[in-house]
């Protein structure tokens, strides 16, 4: 898979201004309707204005008092008819872990907003996402429903030979990036990622590694990386799990000697002396996590885990468009922010049409991955 380069423009600009109940800050960006993006300071001269096509899909945006949330009471360019979700019905296509995560960090972050009442979730692991995708299809007339997905979906069912196709589904949002992490109990002899793959060259079944689903991105990353260093990834002794958790029970119990997941899965045994870092996937270090990257190690390997939001397929316009614009309304949020930043994922936003045109090109990348690796 081609290595992204993400390139963020920041804007910045001082402006006075007087709010309905509120000041805007004295370094805040006020934009005008035609740069207007969701979450932007208008003043309140503009209220009542609108920003023909700036929001999702092609949607209008208006200068606005937001009406409730963390902005409530500024002006930002917002959607006026916006409304608040009174459920959201989750299926989790994998056991607990970080599908389920993604899904509590949206669930909190829209109920710190104002835009959600009550949610429920049902976990239906197996056949690499493609159990919880074939039960997701089935449901009708639910507009409540929804699903996370991700790289181990697309790649999962690729592995599995599932005849599913996930864009039978609606795409909602790619919200997120996560970087994995590859380690080591505390007892083991590796000291460096180099020591280990320097073993798998010379005998690439000599250690058991655990991961999640086959064709997964745990199970993508070490075949990637195996490749980098010149080892046949389906020569490894990759074991499989269904998720985070269950990885680490087999590393501390001694059935697998190294483990890779999330990179953020390891870090409470990391602290506590159990276990050792011997890399991560992400192009530089990630905060809070003691780790070198792939590529500072000598192997130019950035990869990672993206998640997203699905809905059912025969969700109406009016109710699409809908959620589209909560999902848009949350990325700016504080809260979405802040579980950003407690989860070490990178904020990695497509929304509407932009996240199906993403599906139609990822999904045959991967496949070529999946096919490269022999998974």
């Amino acid at each position: 898979m081609r290595k992204n380069t993400f390139i963020r423009f920041a804007v910045a600009a001082t402006a006075v201004a007087v709010l309905a109940g509120t000041a805007i800050p004295a370094n805040a960006a006020v934009k005008p309707a035609i740069k207007a993006t969701i979450g932007d300071d208008c003043t309140q001269a503009s209220t009542g204005k609108k920003a023909p096509g700036r929001g999702v899909d092609g949607s209008d945006l208006t200068c606005m008092v937001v009406p409730t949330g963390s902005y409530k009471g500024q002006n930002k360019w917002w959607y006026a008819d916006v409304k608040p979700l009174k459920a959201i019905d989750w299926t989790i296509p994998a056991n607990p872990g970080g599908y389920s995560l993604t899904a509590d960090a949206i669930t909190n972050s829209l109920k710190a907003e104002g835009l959600l009442t009550s949610t429920t979730s049902v976990y239906k692991p197996g056949a690499g996402g493609a159990v919880g995708l074939g039960a997701f299809q089935e449901i009708k007339g639910k507009p409540e429903a929804a699903m996370v997905t991700g790289i181990a979906m697309t790649g999962g069912l690729y592995s599995n030979k599932s005849t599913l196709n996930l864009l039978a589904s609606t795409p909602i949002a790619k919200i997120l990036r996560e970087y994995e992490g590859i380690v080591v109990p505390a007892s083991s002899k590796y000291r460096t990622l180099k020591q280990l793959m320097d073993d798998l060259v010379a005998k690439p079944n000599v250690v058991a590694i655990a991961g999640g689903n086959k064709g997964g991105v745990d199970h993508q990353t070490i075949g990637l990386l195996a490749q980098k260093a010149g080892v046949d990834p389906t020569k490894l002794n990759y074991v499989v799990y269904s998720g985070g958790p269950e990885v680490i029970t087999s590393l501390l119990s001694n059935a697998t000697q190294v483990g890779i997941s999330g990179a953020l899965d390891f870090a409470p045994y990391v602290a506590s002396g159990k276990m050792r870092y011997l890399g991560v996937s992400s192009a530089k270090p990630i905060s809070g996590i003691k780790a070198k990257t792939f590529v500072s190690q000598g192997y130019d390997l950035v990869y990672g885990n993206w998640r997203g939001i699905m809905a059912p397929a025969d969700l109406s316009k009016a109710d699409y468009l809908n959620f589209v614009k909560v999902i848009d309304i949350m990325h700016v949020s504080p809260a979405w922010k802040a579980e950003l930043t407690k989860n070490k994922w990178d904020n990695e936003f497509v929304v509407g049409t932009a996240f199906k045109s993403f599906l139609e090109k990822h999904i045959p990348e991967i496949n070529a991955v999946m096919k490269g690796l022999g998974i």
